[in-house]
């Protein structure tokens, strides 16, 4: 819907937008002048800062040689203090260094902690020789002295360096500042005759829609002088009162004309709109159930032929008895399966035939996995569909415990809690990576067609079309092993 403007409203619209821009572009300048001169003044601040330190680390020399030229020990408490002065500016020149690196005040900074340290060992060297009444070796004490020498020539050669570069730095900030501001100015002025220009433009065009809208209107009301019923609609489209009265107009003419016929018209419209809705709803149900009856289709029939040929063979190799028995389970398990294909059928029904499928694999893998049901006899009744359960032990004997020997472990546990079925298989095989589990549910929701994860993927799909998608499917690896959880609601329905 568009929001509606007043005749009034366009007129203020475009006196205000010049005020805004106008305010924009002082609030811009002050504030660029503002960054530029902020700028400015830290780069003389740090200028400043090492112009002291130069001033401490002179004085620090000066006192040196005071003390060592005149061999004066009452000078020696002087020296702390002027050395504290140059620590102090030179922890702020390092903070300086570590927010903005500058390799030649870097270096000037290690060479003034080198300083320190020769005039430390100097004034060491001075105390022992005052403490032996001048009597210790003078020779160690004149080579301190001109090593100390040596390294603040170092210090004054680095304070001229840094000074170059900085007297430098501050020159090609003045210029890049000056062409800034230029630039600055120079965009600021043509903004303003861009808004001031696009201002008049924009006056203009409303007093033509003005004028324009008054013409239509008096060409609408002389058609209704006419003929009331062969009166066209008013269009214009200036989103102001203009527009609202044309609204009004059309919608008059609209309900003197065609009220009777729209009233037949929507009557039909509604009972063809009841009869596809009706047609939709019956089309959508017959598709969930060909879908779930397709889905349910799809159950891996390897594992049949599998289980007949072992059938035939331990028939060639042992007389009857325990082929029967073989054979009977087997039966009471394809049994199962082609009976409850498209029908619900209970928890119960579900672990009897999930036995005979275990019963079934003792045969065949002779008892290298043990296999724990723990089954809550309240839920025993729940109503499900076919095939659920055993797929996941299948899945994991074929995949997580193929390779164990001896010591695999399935458990199956079903229990009631909050008013939903939770259905968990849990094995201590090889289990899956987050990738993998990752890939698996990425399957279950993209639809992918891909050859892997087919059996979960299956019993997922069919749970979610009988549960109208109130469905919890989650698959955790446990280190060893895999743990598969099914959360189901317990309000179920049959098919």
């Amino acid at each position: 819907m568009k929001r509606f403007r007043s005749v009034i409203s366009k007129y203020v619209l475009g006196y205000v937008a010049v005020g805004v821009f106008a305010v924009f572009f002082l609030i811009t300048s002050v504030f660029m002048n503002g960054y530029v001169s902020e700028r400015y003044e830290a780069e003389i601040a740090e200028l400043g800062s090492i112009s002291e330190l130069e001033a401490a680390a002179n004085d620090l020399y000066e006192e040196i040689d005071l003390i060592y030229l005149y061999l004066s020990d009452t000078e020696i408490g002087n020296y702390d203090e002027k050395k504290q002065a140059v620590t102090g500016l030179l922890a702020e020149t390092q903070r300086q260094v570590e927010a903005k690196f500058v390799r030649e005040m870097a270096d000037t900074n290690s060479t003034i902690e080198t300083y320190i340290e020769k005039c430390d060992e100097l004034i060491a060297q001075l105390e022992i020789y005052f403490d032996s009444d001048k009597t210790s070796d003078y020779d160690v004490l004149e080579s301190m002295y001109n090593e100390q020498q040596e390294v603040y020539s170092y210090v004054v050669d680095g304070f001229q360096g840094v000074y170059s570069v900085r007297l430098n730095s501050l020159s090609e900030m003045e210029k890049q500042m000056n062409r800034f501001q230029m630039k600055i100015t120079l965009l600021e002025a043509i903004c303003l005759i861009i808004a001031i220009g696009g201002c008049f433009a924009y006056l203009v065009r409303t007093v033509r829609e003005i004028a324009s809208s008054i013409a239509i209107m008096m060409s609408g009301v002389s058609a209704i002088k006419e003929d009331v019923f062969q009166a066209e609609p008013l269009t214009i489209h200036s989103n102001d009162e203009f527009e609202e009265f044309a609204n009004a107009f059309n919608e008059m003419i609209r309900v003197i004309q065609d009220q009777m016929k729209r009233i037949e018209e929507d009557a039909n419209v509604k009972e063809r709109l009841g009869a596809m809705e009706i047609e939709n709803l019956k089309m959508f149900s017959d598709l969930q159930k060909s879908h779930l009856d397709f889905l349910q289709s799809r159950i891996n029939p390897h594992f049949l032929f599998n289980t007949l040929n072992m059938i035939a063979s331990m028939a060639r190799i042992e007389n009857a008895d325990q082929s029967a028995e073989m054979m009977e389970t087997t039966a009471s398990f394809l049994r199962y399966n082609l009976d409850n294909i498209s029908k619900t059928v209970t928890l119960a029904q579900e672990i009897e035939n999930l036995k005979d499928y275990v019963a079934i694999q003792e045969y065949r893998y002779g008892g290298r996995y043990r296999y724990d049901f723990q089954v809550d006899e309240n839920c025993m009744d729940f109503q499900m569909p076919c095939m659920i359960l055993q797929p996941l032990v299948e899945n994991a004997i074929q995949h997580g415990l193929a390779m164990k020997l001896s010591g695999g472990y399935v458990q199956v546990k079903c229990y009631l809690m909050s008013n939903r079925v939770f259905l968990e298989v849990t094995d201590n095989g090889v289990g899956m990576t987050k990738e993998q589990i990752a890939e698996t549910y990425k399957d279950f929701y993209e639809n992918n067609s891909s050859t892997t994860h087919i059996g979960l993927r299956n019993i997922y799909k069919r749970l979610e079309l009988f549960y109208k998608e109130d469905v919890q499917f989650e698959l955790n690896n446990m280190e060893p092993g895999l743990e598969i959880t099914i959360t189901l609601p317990w309000e179920g329905r049959s098919l």
